[in-house]
């Protein structure tokens, strides 16, 4: 199998961007920069949170026809205009995302102080419910003040906006604004920066996808293996010195890395005792993979074969 490229399928200039990034912020899981903003690594405090908003991220707007001619960032504003729960489930996740990777509330921030009241704070629903109870028409946003500075104007922490011209969409998140082209790259820094194993596949063929899908769940369901994310975390604490409160404040990426890594190592101990003591023999010309160094892997594993891999098998018979 030729070497694989992690950044295949990614516009080339996001490419080059992602692999500074790799030795400058990723591997040290420090945060980077980004129109004014600072995107954080998801730590393990945050992780069901983060697996089930980073669909924002993967969504894939090619995969439907209404999505072809829409940036990504038009094809995910657009779900959340869908009637019902699935557009607040839309709405909601894009928010905790936000929350999550650029460690800030969703609320209002006072223009004078700099203090936020998160939507779900004691003081912003003690003002909604004062609101109600007001009979006023005068603008009921002057009813809030800043429990801190007294002050009266306020900022949207996260906010959609739309171009009267365009009717194309920007995000303004902490009074910095992210358009189409920006949010191209943030996505593609999340997932790179969070998932060590990640890589894009929109570009692969949708028959393609669906047939690799249908095989792991078809493996899924021969193995009937699993362990939730509380036994991977307990393994990782037993297996190594790191106490709980390490491991939760550990990165995803950093994790995900010692899990596997930790996992090889005592798959490698066990295969070289059973070799060396010739209980175990391999066949003529392979090795033990080191736990260490390991051999890129094409995007789909050994999923698929190459024809002169297979002919090379079946010579082997």
């Amino acid at each position: 199998m030729a070497e694989s490229n992690k950044y295949y399928g990614i516009a080339k200039d996001i490419a080059e961007e992602l692999k500074v990034y790799e030795l400058k912020y990723f591997r040290e899981d420090k945060p980077v920069p980004f129109c004014g903003l600072y995107i954080y690594p998801a730590t393990m405090h945050d992780y069901e949170a983060f697996s089930n908003c980073s669909s924002c991220l993967t969504l894939n707007k090619n995969e439907d026809p209404m999505g072809i001619r829409m940036s990504q960032l038009d094809y995910l504003v657009s779900k959340t205009q869908i009637q019902g729960e699935e557009g607040s489930l839309w709405s909601y996740k894009i928010q905790k995302l936000f929350e999550i990777i650029f460690h800030i509330k969703n609320g209002l921030k006072c223009k004078k102080c700099g203090r936020v009241l998160a939507y779900d704070s004691p003081e912003f629903l003690n003002f909604i419910e004062t609101a109600k109870k007001a009979e006023t028409t005068d603008d009921i946003s002057q009813l809030l003040k800043c429990p801190d500075c007294e002050g009266n104007e306020f900022l949207e922490m996260i906010k959609i906006l739309k171009d009267a011209k365009t009717n194309k969409y920007s995000l303004i998140i902490d009074g910095h604004t992210i358009n189409k082209k920006d949010y191209d790259r943030l996505r593609q820094i999340v997932l790179f920066q969070n998932y060590p194993e990640y890589r894009d596949d929109s570009w692969v063929d949708a028959a393609v996808k669906q047939d690799y899908d249908e095989r792991m769940r078809i493996k899924h369901n021969q193995n009937k293996l699993g362990a939730s994310v509380e036994r991977k975390m307990v393994c990782l604490s037993i297996a190594t010195n790191y106490t709980f409160e390490q491991i939760y404040n550990m990165s995803i990426r950093k994790f995900m890395m010692a899990l596997n890594i930790v996992d090889d190592l005592i798959n490698y101990k066990i295969m070289k005792t059973a070799t060396m003591s010739g209980f175990v023999s391999l066949p003529k010309g392979q090795t033990i993979e080191h736990w260490i160094y390991k051999e890129e892997k094409d995007m789909y594993g050994d999923s698929y074969k190459s024809k002169d891999e297979l002919d090379s098998q079946v010579s082997s018979l």
